[in-house]
């Protein structure tokens, strides 16, 4: 893997630790997008769980390539649900934007970690 492709899967693993945190934490931020998403409040854990996973996936990637590449893909598949689940209830660029970059990044990280 090259310096871009490490640079990025550390950045996005970051990311999804600190997106994690906030799910597990309940914070008011994410209370508030996911009522406002009319995604029910029960699957924040799995959430939570679902972008620890991806990060742990591109950390370890850094010894097995081809984990890293299934991690990179879920997390863009994950976060391009998130940006249609904005769509879906028609949300601001404002509030769509955050899940609009992650998706952008989590799509760059697995196009430079192939």
């Amino acid at each position: 893997m090259d310096l871009t492709s490490n640079v990025l899967s550390i950045l996005l693993a970051m990311i999804c630790f600190a997106s994690a945190y906030a799910d597990f934490t309940l914070k008011p931020q994410v209370v508030e997008s996911l009522t406002h998403l009319k995604v029910p409040l029960r699957i924040m854990p799995a959430l939570g769980i679902a972008k620890i996973a991806g990060a742990l996936g591109l950390l370890i990637g850094f010894s097995n390539d081809g984990l890293r590449v299934y991690a990179a893909l879920c997390l863009s598949i994950y976060f391009l649900l998130a940006v249609w689940f904005h769509l879906r209830v028609r949300d601001t660029l404002k509030g769509t934007a955050p899940a609009m970059v992650l998706c952008a990044l989590s799509i760059a990280t697995l196009i430079t970690s192939l």
